[in-house]
C-alpha cells in the first residue's frame, strides 16, 4: 500500500476553490482477474465494495466459467478491513449479485436444474462485520418453464419506500411473453400471492424498460417496441425503435388501461416513468416525426396511478442553438456543420438519457437528463507470416465506444409548467475493448428492465447529490472546459481521462442558476470514476482505478463531503 501523500498538496489548492472537501485514502490493489469495481453500499462504519472476477471450472469435459464476487470493506478513514470471496460457498451455484435490504446485505445465487427446467434464486445474509456468510443458503424462489426453449430471467428491486422486496419474473417464449410480480418482506418472505402479466408482444420486438410499482398495488409495465429495418434481415442489429407501450395493470393482472404515448402530435423517443408522492410522473423527450430520429422537445406528465388519468401535461421545445460543438483532445475540428436554413432546422439526435428527478424546496420536480449512446465497433487485421511456406493471420477485435454528451437540467414547477431548462456541455468518449463478445447493443443502447448492466463505462457519465436547496453534479472533463457552462462555446472531447480533473456543478434547485469548479485533479490518482460513486447524506464515495496491461489494477477510494 502506498499513502497518497502528494494528493493532499494537490488537492489544497482546488479544495480552495469549493465549499466540498475531498480526501483519498491509500493505493490498494484489484484481484487480477477482477473486471468490475463497484460501490455496493456506504455507512458511518465505512465503505462496502464488489470486485466481480470469473472462476473457471476445471475438469475433464469441462470448460464452463461461472461469476463470483469479492466484498471488500474500508473503514470510515478508507483504510482496508477485510477482503473476501465467496468461492467457496457458491460452489455448485452462480453468483447473481450483492443486494441491500434496508441495512442487512445479502448475497444472491441461482441453480438451474435440468431434470424439471426450474431455476432456483438463493439468498444467504451477509455478517458485514466479518464479511462472512450468516448462515446457510435460503431458497426464495424457483421458476420453471412450461417449454423446454423459454428462457427465464428476474430482476430484484425494492418498493417505493424500501420496506418491500419486489421479485420479478419473465418467461419469454416463441410468441408471447410472460411476467409474474412476486412481493417479499425485509426478511425475504413471500407476501400474497404473484401477479402474473401477458401482453401479446413478439419478444424479439419488444423489450421491457421499466416496471413501476404503485402504492395502490397496481403496476405498470414500459415496454420499447421495435421494428426490423426495411430491406435487411431479421437480425437484432436492424432493429429499429418504433414506440413505447405503457399499460397499468391490477393485482388480479387485468390491464386497467393502456396510456397514450403519441400525444398532441408527438411521438416519444425516451421517457421514465416514477412515483411521485401519490402522483405517477412521466418525463419524456418527444420528436415531431414519426420515425423519431429527432428530439424536438421535453414533456412531462402526471397521472392518476390508481385509473391513469392524465392529471397534468407540459411541454417545452427544444432546437439546435443547444448543439454543443466540439473538437477532440488533439485539437482536430470534428465539428459538424448544422444547416442555417431556419425552415429546415433539425432536431438534436435522439440520444438524450434521463438520469435522475429531485424534489425542489418549492415542490417543483428538477429532472436531470444525458446524451448518451453506446456501439459497437470490430476491428480486423491481418498479419502475414515468415518464410516461404508460412501462413497468415487474422486478428478480431471488438470494442464498445461510450460518448456521454451534454447534460440536460430542467425544472417542472408544482403547477405543472417547466420553469426552465439548460444545457450544460460536456463531450467524453470512452471506447473499452471487450474481445470477441456479443454486442451488448446498437445506437442508444437502453438497457433493458432484466438486463444485468455492468460498470461501463467507467470513467465517463456524471452523478449528482442532492443539499438543502442545491443539486452538486460531478464529471471528470478537460481543463479548457473550466469556464464552460452553457452551449455557444466550442468545447474539447475527453478520450484521455488520466489527464483531466474532476468539476462540480452546483445547481440551485429553484432558480436553476448554476456555477463550475475543478475540484482535483486526476493526474495524481487512479483516475477517478464519478458515476460509480455512491450517495450517503451530504457525502460522494468515490473510487478511482488504472488498468495495467502486465500487473494488477491500481485502485483508491476518496470521498467528496458537500457543505449543504
Amino acid at each position: 500500500m502506498k499513502p497518497l501523500l502528494t494528493l493532499t498538496l494537490a488537492l489544497t489548492s482546488f479544495a480552495a476553490l469549493s465549499q466540498s472537501k475531498v480526501s483519498w485514502g491509500e493505493e490498494f490493489k484489484m484481484h487480477r482477474s477482477s473486471t468490475d469495481l463497484s460501490i455496493v453500499y456506504t455507512d458511518k462504519s465505512g465503505v462496502y465494495m464488489e470486485e466481480s472476477h470469473d472462476i473457471a471450472k476445471v475438469g475433464l469435459f469441462s470448460g464452463r466459467v461461472r461469476k463470483s464476487s469479492i466484498l471488500v470493506k474500508l473503514d470510515a478513514n478508507m483504510a482496508e478491513q477485510y477482503r473476501n470471496d465467496f468461492d467457496k460457498e457458491l460452489k455448485g451455484k452462480d453468483f447473481d449479485r450483492l443486494f441491500l435490504i434496508r441495512d442487512r446485505l445479502y448475497l444472491f445465487a441461482t441453480d438451474f436444474t435440468k431434470k424439471d427446467n426450474t431455476l432456483h434464486l438463493y439468498a444467504a445474509e451477509i455478517d458485514k462485520g466479518s464479511g462472512n456468510l450468516k448462515g446457510d443458503w435460503q431458497e426464495i424462489y424457483a421458476w420453471q418453464k412450461n417449454d423446454k426453449k423459454e428462457e427465464i430471467d428476474y430482476n430484484i428491486t425494492l418498493n417505493e419506500d424500501s420496506s418491500k422486496v419486489v421479485l420479478t419474473g419473465t418467461y419469454t417464449g416463441k410468441e408471447q411473453n410472460r411476467y409474474e410480480i412476486k412481493m417479499m418482506d425485509a426478511n425475504l418472505k413471500l407476501i400474497g400471492k404473484p401477479l402474473n402479466i401477458s401482453n401479446e408482444f413478439d419478444p424479439k420486438t419488444f423489450q421491457v424498460q421499466d416496471f413501476v410499482y404503485t402504492t395502490s398495488g397496481n403496476a405498470i409495465l414500459i415496454g420499447r417496441i421495435y421494428t426490423y429495418e426495411e430491406g435487411k434481415k431479421k437480425k437484432d442489429k436492424f432493429l429499429l425503435f418504433s414506440n413505447y407501450s405503457i399499460r397499468i395493470y391490477d393485482l388480479q393482472g387485468k390491464m386497467v388501461k393502456e396510456l397514450s404515448t403519441d400525444i398532441d402530435g408527438k411521438f416519444l423517443v425516451t421517457g421514465k416513468m416514477f412515483q411521485l408522492k401519490n402522483e405517477l410522473v412521466l418525463a419524456a423527450f418527444y420528436s415531431n416525426e414519426k420515425k423519431r430520429k429527432e428530439i424536438n422537445g421535453m414533456l412531462v406528465q402526471r397521472f392518476d396511478p390508481a385509473t391513469g388519468k392524465v392529471l397534468m401535461t407540459a411541454k417545452k421545445d427544444l432546437n439546435t442553438s443547444l448543439i454543443s460543438e466540439v473538437e477532440d483532445d488533439d485539437g482536430d475540428d470534428k465539428k459538424k456543420k448544422k444547416d442555417k436554413d431556419d425552415d429546415n432546422e433539425e432536431g438534436l439526435t435522439a440520444n438524450l438519457v434521463f438520469r435522475n428527478f429531485y424534489i425542489a424546496p418549492d415542490n417543483g420536480l428538477v429532472i436531470l437528463a444525458e446524451k448518451y449512446s453506446r456501439r459497437l465497433i470490430e476491428t480486423s487485421s491481418y498479419s502475414p507470416g515468415f518464410g516461404p511456406n508460412a501462413v497468415g493471420t487474422w486478428s478480431h477485435n471488438t470494442y464498445v465506444r461510450y460518448d456521454c454528451g451534454d447534460i440536460y437540467m430542467s425544472k417542472v414547477s408544482a403547477a405543472g409548467n417547466i420553469d426552465w431548462l439548460h444545457v450544460l456541455p460536456k463531450s467524453q468518449v470512452e471506447t473499452i475493448q471487450i474481445g470477441h463478445a456479443s454486442s451488448p447493443g446498437m445506437g442508444v443502447g437502453f438497457w433493458g428492465f432484466f438486463d444485468r448492466a455492468d460498470g461501463r463505462p467507467f470513467y465517463a457519465g456524471f452523478s449528482s447529490l442532492a443539499g438543502k436547496g442545491t443539486i452538486h453534479l460531478f464529471f471528470n472533463d478537460n481543463d479548457k472546459n473550466a469556464d464552460v457552462l452553457q452551449p455557444g462555446t466550442k468545447i474539447k472531447q475527453v478520450t484521455r481521462f488520466g489527464i483531466t480533473s474532476c468539476y462540480q456543478v452546483n445547481l440551485d434547485m429553484v432558480t436553476g442558476k448554476y456555477t463550475r469548479k475543478a475540484i482535483f485533479s486526476n493526474k495524481d490518482i487512479p483516475t477517478s470514476m464519478p458515476r460509480l460513486g455512491s450517495v450517503m447524506n451530504n457525502t460522494l464515495w468515490v473510487t478511482g482505478k488504472d488498468d495495467r496491461t502486465f500487473a494488477k489494477s491500481k485502485i483508491a477510494v476518496g470521498k467528496i463531503v458537500c457543505a449543504d
